[in-house]
C-alpha cells in the first residue's frame, strides 16, 4: 500500500514549478549562447583567419620579391670601379623574408587551432549532453507531471471543503519562493 504524500502547501509545489520554468530557461539561453559562440569562433578559425594569413603571405611574397630585385639591381650597380654593399637592401630582403616565414607560421597555427577547437568542442557537446536532454525531455515531462499533481491536489481539496490552515502556508521550516524572494526590496 502506497503511504501519503503528507502535502502541506499546494504553493510551494506552484513556487517550484516556477523556479523550475525559471531553471530552464536561463539553462536554455545559456547552452544555445554557448552554443552560438562555439560555432563563430570555429567558423573563424576555419575561415576568416586563414583568409587573412593566405593574403599576409601572398603580400609578403611580393614584398620578398620586391626586396630580392632591390637587392639585385643594387649588386649589380658599381660606383668608382666597387661593388655597393647594399646593406639597406639586404636588410630589407632579411625583414621581409622573416614576415613571409610568420605569415606561413601562423596560418600553420590557425590550422592546428582549429582542429583543437573541434576536438573542444565535440568533448563539450558530450559532456553536456545529459543537461540538454534533461532540458529538452526531462523537463518537459516534469512539468507535464508536476501540473497533473497540482490539479489532483486542487481537485481534492475541493472535495475535501477547504484546505486546513497549514496547508495554505508554507511551514516556518520551508525556505521562502523565488516570487517571494525577488518582490522584497
Amino acid at each position: 500500500m502506497s503511504e501519503s504524500a503528507q502535502v502541506t502547501s499546494i504553493d510551494a509545489i506552484l513556487a517550484f514549478r516556477g523556479a523550475l520554468r525559471k531553471f530552464e530557461s536561463t539553462a536554455t539561453q545559456a547552452v544555445m549562447t554557448l552554443d552560438e559562440q562555439s560555432r563563430r569562433a570555429l567558423h573563424w578559425l576555419d575561415n576568416e583567419a586563414p583568409e587573412f594569413w593566405r593574403l599576409e603571405i601572398r603580400r609578403c611574397s611580393d614584398l620578398v620579391a620586391r626586396c630580392r630585385g632591390e637587392l639585385e639591381t643594387c649588386r649589380m650597380k658599381t660606383v668608382a670601379g666597387q661593388r655597393a654593399a647594399c646593406l639597406e637592401q639586404l636588410e630589407a630582403f632579411r625583414a621581409a623574408q622573416r614576415k613571409h616565414r610568420l605569415a606561413e607560421e601562423k596560418l600553420e597555427v590557425v590550422r592546428q587551432w582549429g582542429q583543437r577547437i573541434r576536438r573542444e568542442l565535440d568533448d563539450y557537446r558530450g559532456r553536456t549532453m545529459p543537461l540538454r536532454t534533461a532540458l529538452e525531455r526531462d523537463l518537459p515531462r516534469t512539468f507535464g507531471l508536476l501540473d497533473r499533481i497540482i490539479t489532483s491536489l486542487d481537485a481534492y481539496a475541493e472535495r475535501t471543503g477547504s484546505v486546513p490552515a497549514e496547508a495554505a502556508t508554507v511551514p516556518e521550516s520551508m525556505p521562502p519562493s523565488p516570487a517571494a524572494i525577488s518582490e522584497t526590496p
